[in-house]
């Protein structure tokens, strides 16, 4: 088996084409919404006040945070779909088996962190009693740092990921070898989610994974 025949969406015939050959704009999608997202949500300030004032003044972008939280299920599970086929499609069954896995915790993680910063904010512009609106602020406050938890195991799990793909690409033949190292280097900063340098790691290996997809889908006729 070539490496064209390996990564055209014509060997995973049975799970799906429609998966293997388009599941790679769900990652890229996925990267794009939360680059507007980050660019976009400012922070919500440390005080009571500070957090209500955020609210009202954000309310539209809450909402598609919100929109966006729900979207990265579907985006995230579509895209590590992908991947699962694709390495299954060249025998690396254990790989493709644990990028499944941790593809998934990633998706699950992200989720609950964005639900953690955005759930007890939602309803705060709303509020007629400013009492419930100081105690819906202060709710928020005082579980915050739970989601920066979250976010660092989605981070490890996206390293996880990132690692048993490109461990399985490289074996595979998918990739040249020094790419999959390359992977491998890129999925071990990305367990450093909490700096901005290991969320910087996944986003680029998941663009570049999604475009690699992309253009070696592209390159075979269905």
């Amino acid at each position: 088996m070539t490496t064209q025949d390996a990564l055209a969406p014509a060997v995973a015939t049975e799970r799906g084409s429609w998966l293997a050959r388009w599941a790679p704009l769900g990652g890229l999608a996925f990267v794009a919404g939360f680059v507007a997202l980050i660019a976009s949500i400012g922070e919500p300030g440390d005080t009571p006040a500070e957090v209500i004032a955020y609210a009202e003044t954000h309310s539209g972008r809450l909402d598609a945070m919100t929109l966006f939280a729900l979207l990265s299920l579907l985006l995230l599970g579509w895209f590590v779909g992908g991947l699962h086929v694709r390495l299954l499609a060249v025998g690396a069954r254990l790989e493709a088996t644990f990028a499944l896995a941790a593809g998934a915790a990633f998706a699950l993680l992200f989720f609950v962190t964005l639900m953690i910063w955005q759930a007890p904010l939602l309803e705060l512009d709303d509020e007629g009693s400013a009492s419930l609106q100081t105690s819906q602020a202060e709710t928020f406050l005082g579980i915050e740092d739970i989601g920066w938890f979250t976010l660092g195991g989605a981070g490890v799990a996206a390293g996880m990921m990132i690692m048993a793909t490109s461990i399985g690409a490289r074996r595979g033949g998918l990739v040249p070898a020094w790419a999959g190292w390359v992977g491998v280097a890129l999925g071990i900063i990305a367990l450093a989610t909490i700096a901005f340098f290991g969320l910087i790691a996944w986003l680029l290996w998941i663009t570049l994974a999604s475009l690699l997809m992309l253009w070696r889908g592209a390159s075979k006729p269905d």
